[in-house]
């Protein structure tokens, strides 16, 4: 077949299945070609992934030359896994580097966990620092690889044989002096867009037959990293009917393999026997950051509930990602003139395993974007900012129970809110949030706020021609008087502290519920501030001027500022934002200590995947 220029400075990956099987393609194929550079190339070097529609794009800062193809020597990106039921499909000969005990490391990392259960709660947080905590240095020798839980998704999931497949057929490659005709066929497979998988296999199938290779040509494409290609009747050609798994071209599966290790996250979702993984959807970045972060976000993000884990996994990644940008640990430059994380990975891909018993299946995919919540970050000072926003996000979040319905429906809207960038949706959250809010301070059950300060850094950041409401006096009077009307008062009454003033339940469900209505709303908030001076002033007589807790009566100026806003935007925006910041807190205000974070449970059984 005609040979295309395979040494270039670009290589491409099709996506030919619109799942995270082709990110993974992407993200092997990077890893591959950076190994060829570290080994042959001199001085500085990078490998850059770009989404560029049709495909991902894999730049390179100078071309692969011919030479280092034919001088490289056989390298291994895939460890061994090392199973009972593994050990079998594992060729002799393979460095003893490369063989992971499965059940050891299993063992490890019950250990691990076990120790951490004997610190203290702020201990067991994902982020907490041996610096903090000083009996960290000792559990922390007993930490599992990172590369355990891609492991126990293989093992688990029935997709231990495949795997040991790829394995064998590159060590093969390397033990019968074919490596670098093997490099060769996947620079040719890759340096064209489309690829040429087909004739690419088809030159693979001469050279097996010529060699005598072991290795088949095709191997198990199964749903752990191929969620588009389960049993069932699956032929390119309607000439049969017949139900079975789908099979790829070895060397595209050994590619996603590499980039399991490079974007993928798998997690058993918290109390049940589901899984999820994670997939980094790149939009331009270089694997060097990618590596940098991925491995930092992989220790902080531990397993939780099915929509919490889902909001914790963007939220998290933005964190790792302005982390080490701030600490000088990436090669991205872009950042600093004014980028953001979401400019070079738009989101998290989802694959939804459900636990059928017997075996998984793919329930679902899905998307999480990354937040947006200020439009660049140009210094340190930005990027601070910025963390602490959404520290203060996560710490709402985790304060949530999914297992009660009101908690699940207000993360079904707030994951809502992060996927779509929409401040409808977040105005959705508040709203519900308020009610909760004050429920579970009766009820003195773990609840979180949001504060004023950072409410209006995301409000201005996804439509700044909200300024001028924010920037109200009046308005933040008011707010003010909704705060000191519900969640002040009841904070303190569920600390057996009642103060002067009544708690105003359901204020905030009262108020949206006229916000459709201007003129019914108007006629609310004017009734809600005439009760609030009245029962102020009343409060004020009753102490003869100095009352334990004081408040500022609203003025005319205020209400007037509030009808004018109103008529220069809406009702429902002006509602909305009063409600969001009066059930908000100042940054002054208490806030109750971290209760830290449940540590993963125990590794289920293992179960097979359908494909």
């Amino acid at each position: 077949m005609d040979e295309p220029n395979i040494h270039t400075d670009q290589y491409f990956i099709d996506k030919r299945t619109a799942t995270v099987a082709d990110v993974f393609a992407a993200y092997g194929l990077a890893a591959l070609l950076d190994k060829l550079m570290y080994d042959f190339a001199a001085g500085r070097y990078e490998a850059r992934i770009h989404d560029v529609g049709a495909c991902y794009a894999v730049g390179l800062s100078e071309p692969i030359q011919p030479e280092w193809v034919e001088a490289c020597d056989y390298f291994w990106q895939l460890p061994a896994i090392v199973t009972g039921v593994s050990a079998k499909k594992l060729p002799e000969g393979l460095p003893q580097m490369q063989l992971e005990d499965y059940d050891e490391h299993r063992t490890r990392r019950g250990e691990y966990f076990e120790a951490l259960r004997q610190l203290p709660a702020a201990a067991r947080r994902p982020n907490a620092s041996p610096d903090d905590y000083p009996q960290l240095h000792e559990v922390y020798r007993r930490k599992p690889p990172r590369e355990w839980d891609a492991w126990a998704a293989i093992n688990q999931m029935s997709a231990i044989y495949a795997y040991s497949d790829a394995v064998a057929g590159w060590h093969e490659a390397g033990q019968k002096g074919l490596f670098a005709h093997h490099l060769r066929l996947i620079l040719q497979m890759t340096s064209t867009h489309p690829n040429r998988v087909g004739e690419v296999e088809s030159a693979w199938r001469d050279l097996a037959k010529e060699h005598d290779l072991g290795t088949k040509p095709q191997i198990g494409a199964l749903q752990v990293w191929n969620p588009g290609m389960g049993k069932g009747a699956n032929r390119p050609k309607a000439d049969q009917l017949s139900i079975g798994g789908r099979s790829e071209f070895w060397l595209l599966e050994y590619l996603k393999y590499v980039g399991l290790y490079k974007a993928g996250l798998p997690r058993i979702v918290r109390g049940s026997k589901d899984r999820k993984t994670y997939v980094l959807q790149p939009v331009n970045i270089t694997l060097h950051t990618n590596d940098t972060v991925f491995k930092a976000f992989h220790d902080v993000m531990w397993a939780d509930t099915a929509v919490k884990m889902d909001i914790l996994a963007s939220l998290r990644y933005t964190q790792t990602f302005l982390r080490q940008w701030r600490a000088g640990q990436l090669t991205e430059r872009q950042a600093r003139r004014g980028g953001q994380p979401g400019d070079y990975v738009s989101g998290l891909a989802v694959v939804f395993y459900k636990d059928l018993g017997s075996a998984h299946a793919v329930l679902n995919q899905s998307v999480i974007d990354l937040p947006r919540w200020m439009r660049k970050v140009t210094t340190d000072e930005e990027a601070q900012a910025y963390a602490e926003l959404l520290e203060e996000h996560e710490r709402v979040v985790r304060a949530l129970d999914e297992g009660r319905s009101e908690a699940y429906e207000l993360l079904r809207t707030y994951r809502d809110f992060l996927s779509g960038h929409d401040l409808h949706d977040f105005f959705a959250f508040t709203a519900g949030y308020s009610s909760y809010l004050i429920s579970q301070m009766e009820r003195r059950e773990p609840v979180r706020q949001f504060t004023t300060s950072n409410l209006e850094v995301l409000i201005m950041g996804h439509d700044d021609k909200l300024k001028p409401i924010l920037e109200s006096e009046g308005f933040r009077h008011v707010a003010d008087a909704i705060r000191r009307s519900t969640v002040l008062p009841q904070y303190f009454k569920a600390r057996n502290n009642k103060g002067p003033y009544n708690v105003r339940y359901g204020l905030g469900a009262e108020l949206l519920r006229q916000a459709a209505y201007p003129d019914k709303f108007v006629q609310r908030l004017g009734e809600f501030m005439h009760d609030y001076n009245r029962e102020t002033a009343q409060v004020d007589e009753r102490y003869k001027g100095d009352p334990p807790v004081r408040r500022s009566q609203i003025t005319t100026a205020d209400i007037e500022q509030v009808v004018e806003l109103i008529d220069r935007y809406d009702s429902q925006t002006v509602a909305n934002l009063l409600v969001a910041f009066g059930y908000a807190r100042e940054s002054r205000e208490p806030e109750p200590a971290d209760e830290g974070e449940e540590l993963p449970e125990e590794e289920p059984t293992a179960t097979a995947a359908v494909g």
